[in-house]
């Protein structure tokens, strides 16, 4: 009997306890407290686009080259006595590198001298002999030939006077050239050839090589799509009446993201496209003060296109790119929902979009925590500074 009371207490306690479960008011409500978290909108961050001043650049790889390069080559033959410079370090324009040899040449001058002291002596004369033979052809005591052979050899006596003057001038000029000057001030590099060395005139091998690396080219490829853009602006400049424009040009070097401290120029547009590439060759000019630019370093530049002008602007994370090539971004539309918004976009500002078609000033175009959205999905927004987002292409700071 007891076993049985026992068995019924404890089916009566279940009973209880079920009806208990069914009458919890988180239950009757259809879930319990969590739920309402689990459906709460996202929260994405925004920015609210507005028209900017800025500049359009176009960033562009590069290779430095140096402003003037001089390649050193004897302009005589003969042997090396002395090398006048150290090697590596900056010499001016004028200052002597290489002597050469110089008794065959010292010679060769003494010995146009002598030409030059003979062939006068015998023009004095013939001179002599030309003004005899005219008195005496005034009194018929001479026949003409014998006047017109004496006047021949008077004019025959000026012209090897004049090749001595002039063999003359080249011994001194042979004289001169043992002694190798630098046609450029720069930096010199290694010699090719030390005390002792035979060298010849004009050869292959340069003796060495000076570079000037204050300015230097940087030598720009551009593809001649975009150089097409770059000639109609530079046209529709002069139209204006700026032909002095210039394009500023801004360096970074290797990996690094600083800046180049100086700033440089367009100098030129070669009007030839490379068949390989389809590039165009431009050259710009920079100042190089500090010789940290190299000839041969690579380098990026961004060339400014234009001058100041107002357009809209988003980060390039923010702007999505469709299968079909098209792009759209998602924008928090009145109703606080999101909605996805096709525009056309133009030219790469830093590391944002120009906007050319689709977005108002006013719009909050949403550039945090897109990966989950659905159009007409509700969201919490959390306002961005948008000057902080366009700046580094990627996400501000959030307003407090």
């Amino acid at each position: 009997m007891r076993f049985y009371l026992r068995v019924f207490f404890i089916l009566a306690w279940i009973i209880l306890l079920l009806a208990c479960a069914d009458q919890n008011p988180g239950d009757q409500k259809g879930g319990n407290p969590g739920s309402e978290a689990a459906g709460a909108p996202p929260e994405v961050g925004y920015i609210t686009v507005q028209p900017r001043q800025i500049t359009l650049t176009n960033e562009l790889p590069g290779r430095i080259k140096a402003y003037r390069t001089a390649e050193i080559r004897p302009q005589v033959g003969g042997i090396i006595e002395s090398r006048l410079f150290r090697e590596g370090s900056f010499v001016g324009k004028g200052r002597q590198l290489y002597q050469i040899d110089p008794a065959r040449y010292e010679a060769e001058l003494q010995s146009a001298k002598a030409g030059l002291q003979d062939g006068r002596a015998k023009l004095k004369n013939a001179a002599a002999i030309a003004g005899r033979y005219e008195r005496l052809i005034g009194a018929k005591a001479i026949s003409e030939q014998a006047y017109d052979s004496a006047a021949a050899d008077l004019e025959q006596a000026r012209a090897a006077v004049a090749l001595a003057e002039a063999a003359v001038r080249t011994a001194k000029i042979n004289l001169d050239y043992t002694k190798v000057y630098a046609p450029i001030s720069g930096y010199i590099g290694p010699s090719a050839v030390t005390e002792g060395a035979l060298v010849t005139a004009g050869q292959q091998t340069a003796l060495a090589t000076i570079r000037q690396l204050d300015p230097v080219y940087v030598d720009l490829s551009q593809s001649a799509t975009e150089n097409r853009q770059l000639q109609q602006r530079i046209m529709a400049d002069r139209m204006k009446g700026k032909p002095e424009t210039e394009y500023r040009v801004f360096l970074m070097t290797g990996s690094s993201e600083e800046p180049y401290p100086h700033t440089g120029a367009l100098d030129a547009a070669d009007l030839f496209v490379d068949p390989q590439t389809g590039t165009i060759r431009l050259r710009s000019v920079i100042p190089n003060p500090d010789t940290t630019l190299l000839p041969g370093m690579f380098v990026r530049a961004s060339l400014e296109l234009a001058e100041a002008m107002e357009a809209i602007i988003v980060p390039q994370k923010s702007v999505i790119i469709e299968p079909d090539g098209t792009r759209s971004v998602w924008v928090i539309g009145k109703n606080g929902q999101a909605e996805k918004r096709g525009v056309k976009t133009g030219s790469a500002y830093r590391n944002n979009w120009v906007i050319r078609e689709g977005l108002a000033p006013g719009d909050r175009v949403i550039v945090e925590g897109t990966m989950m959205l659905r159009p007409g999905a509700e969201v919490e927004p959390m306002a961005l500074e948008a000057e902080s987002a366009v700046e580094t292409g990627l996400s501000g700071k959030k307003r407090s």
